[in-house]
């Protein structure tokens, strides 16, 4: 009697990768499936962590506001902003630079420390946002110019050394009321 034989096919080559991991180490197993597919375990962290940062605004939109940061100040946009340290690394702060529909202005050349301080109930070091702390301050802009939107980018360096950068979510402006005046930039 003539037994038919099924043709050998080659094994798919993801097969052959569990094998040989199979062979090599134990814990390949759990990526033996059948389906071909194999994942790789996730590293653990290495180094120490970095510094991260998150702020929240009171308002966004900021409502423009006729009483101006003070009597020699005209009338504009702001509203107290609170940067969050969340990664348990303290920040140094180097540099602070305020924007203006996306670009720097002179007349916002600030040290960190003059828009800045300490939250209520936290403790505050000048310069630096601590460790799981915070730093509080006012943000936005008292000007007769017109504009729609600010940022705040701050860089400088954590406790880890690890050089850190970042910018915070636009603020938008709201409309500046009838009648006001409108100086050019």
């Amino acid at each position: 009697m003539n037994a038919m034989r099924a043709p050998l096919r080659a094994p798919h080559p993801a097969r052959i990768a569990c094998l040989i991991a199979l062979v090599t180490t134990a814990p390949a197993i759990a990526g033996c499936g059948g389906n071909g597919s194999t994942s790789a375990p996730t590293p653990a962290p290495s180094g120490p962590p970095t510094a991260s940062l998150r702020v929240t605004f009171d308002e966004n939109p900021v409502p423009f506001r006729s009483a101006g940061c003070s009597f020699s100040t005209p009338p504009g946009w702001y509203t107290p902003a609170r940067i969050q340290e969340t990664a348990g690394v303290a920040v140094t702060v180097a540099t602070m630079t305020q924007k203006l529909d996306g670009a720097a202005v002179g007349f916002l050349a600030e040290s960190f420390d003059s828009r800045f301080g300490a939250c209520s109930g936290m403790p505050f070091t000048p310069g630096m946002i601590l460790a799981g702390g915070a730093a509080c301050g006012t943000v936005g802009a008292c000007t007769a110019g017109s504009y729609s939107t600010y940022q705040l980018s701050i860089a400088g360096t954590d406790a880890n050394g690890h050089a850190i950068s970042f910018d915070t979510p636009v603020l938008q402006f709201g409309a500046r009321p009838a009648g006001q005046v409108v100086l050019s930039r």
